[in-house]
């Protein structure tokens, strides 16, 4: 197991803007522990005197007190109807994917900005997902081979984003999920054989060195199915000759923490609109068939289509 990754009983989450979909909660983030965190962090409250806080009953702080009451009870009702009495548990999933890349430049177009990224049956969802930074991986994988595109080899000059050597990756990303598609459908056999385009030399004939990153993706799951989830989850990553290229390295349910009062916070309040909405309409979608490889395969393809499409929107308005 990571150790980046198990710092705390539980990942946390916190307001930061690669964590869109979770609400300031204080010291207490997404998955805080019993008896951890401090729901009462944003609430102005710093003083206590016994067991009674100076300022409680002041008329501002009770109309916070009571609008926030008032939210964290829609925000259960909401959850509790799309749940629809169903036995499901929110989850977090806790990926490594390892990539071969020339530099630090090269690792973050290959494993950080738009592709191998996790993809929920519903597509890329960021409000559902936190992506470290790509760092050297361990020297333990230098003898190995890896699939590399050999069209970045001649363009390394241009580091740029949306430039030549990120579109040559992005390119070469899709095909190998279009090839993975295929495999998972019985169209292509011989796991691990490399694309059209693909060099699968040793890592150190190329000049390459192994990257990793890390990404922590949240998912919903019934009695049983968390850990056929989260498979499908490093299934949608994939490397340049299409196969699976992320593991599983940590699983672990939320089931909400407890504030600094002794009060049990549901992780619907934790929690924006957008990320419980596309929770629950990726379970939805995964509900009757989980596990099942032609699930799988669609994901793929849809991952190939939205990861083009995103590369391309996003350079067009740039460069616009």
């Amino acid at each position: 197991m990571n150790p980046h990754l198990v710092a705390s009983p539980v990942p946390r989450f916190g307001k930061r803007e690669d964590t869109a979909g979770v609400r300031d909660v204080g010291d207490g983030g997404v998955g805080d522990v019993p008896g951890g965190g401090s729901g009462d962090a944003d609430w102005g409250v710093a003083t206590t005197v016994g067991d009674r806080r100076i300022g409680d009953h002041t008329p501002l702080t009770v109309a916070v007190a009571d609008a926030r009451a008032g939210r964290e009870a829609a925000d259960v009702a909401c959850w509790e109807r799309r749940r629809r009495h169903r036995h499901v548990r929110l989850w977090v999933v806790c990926l490594e994917v390892v990539a071969a890349a020339r530099n630090e430049v090269d690792a973050e177009f290959r494993l950080a900005r738009y592709v191998r990224r996790p993809m929920h049956r519903i597509g890329d969802v960021p409000a559902l997902r936190y992506t470290g930074v790509p760092e050297p991986a361990p020297a333990t994988c230098e003898q190995e081979r890896a699939a590399y595109p050999l069209a970045a080899l001649v363009c390394q000059h241009d580091q740029t984003p949306f430039g030549e050597l990120e579109r040559v990756h992005v390119a070469a990303y899709v095909r190998a999920l279009a090839q993975a598609r295929a495999r998972l459908r019985g169209a292509v056999g011989g796991v691990g054989s490399p694309c059209d385009g693909q060099s699968t030399s040793p890592v150190g004939e190329l000049r390459l060195q192994w990257w990793r990153v890390h990404h922590r993706v949240l998912c919903l799951a019934g009695p049983g199915e968390a850990p056929t989830r989260a498979n499908e989850l490093a299934a949608s990553i994939v490397d340049d000759a299409g196969g699976t290229a992320a593991r599983v390295v940590d699983l672990r349910p939320d089931d909400g923490y407890v504030d600094g009062s002794g009060r049990r916070v549901h992780p619907a309040t934790t929690l924006c609109p957008e990320a419980v909405g596309a929770l629950w309409d990726d379970y939805d979608a995964a509900e009757v068939d989980v596990g099942e490889e032609t699930a799988v395969a669609d994901v793929l393809a849809r991952a190939a289509v939205q990861v083009w499409k995103t590369f391309a929107d996003d350079a067009r308005s740039v460069f616009r």
